[in-house]
């Protein structure tokens, strides 16, 4: 599917936060960090071009679990739901760098957050994750005439 010369960049300008996540806050590769900020960065609805970059990765490595080609490609579909041909294998590049961009702003918006909060690496991602996963989680309320209409 994807030429061996398809990368990834990274911005440099979040090289530290990068490197940060892969020390202290439990990811085992860039790779797996990359993943987590665009998804940050998706959820909330940060997109950011960048021009430098350091060391990109090769695209096979960042797809390495079979989910991240999955996860690139539907980034790329919801952002440009008006243009299916998003996922014609000949704009690759396209999906790759809209990607890029999702992690370029989930980066920004982590390191946001860390200033913030001034607590440890490790302490902020738990804590945003727990609020992603429980936003609009539990029962609805409802009123008493809802519920004597379902008996």
């Amino acid at each position: 599917m994807a030429g061996s010369d398809v990368r990834v960049r990274r911005p440099h300008e979040h090289e530290v936060l990068i490197q940060s996540l892969r020390d202290e806050g439990g990811f085992p590769t860039i790779r797996d960090a990359l993943l987590f900020c665009a998804g940050l960065g998706v959820r909330n609805g940060r997109r950011r071009e960048f021009a430098a970059s350091n060391e990109p990765i090769r695209y096979e490595i960042l797809t390495d679990p079979v989910f991240a080609a999955a996860f690139i490609n539907m980034i790329a579909a919801v952002e440009l739901s008006d243009d299916p041909e998003i996922l014609d294998v000949t704009r690759l590049e396209e999906r790759i760098g809209i990607f890029e961009e999702y992690v370029n702003g989930g980066l920004g918006y982590l390191q946001e957050q860390l200033n913030v909060r001034q607590q440890p690496i490790d302490v902020v991602l738990n804590a945003l994750t727990t609020e992603a996963l429980t936003v609009g989680v539990g029962a609805e309320p409802v009123s008493v005439d809802e519920l004597l209409r379902g008996i």
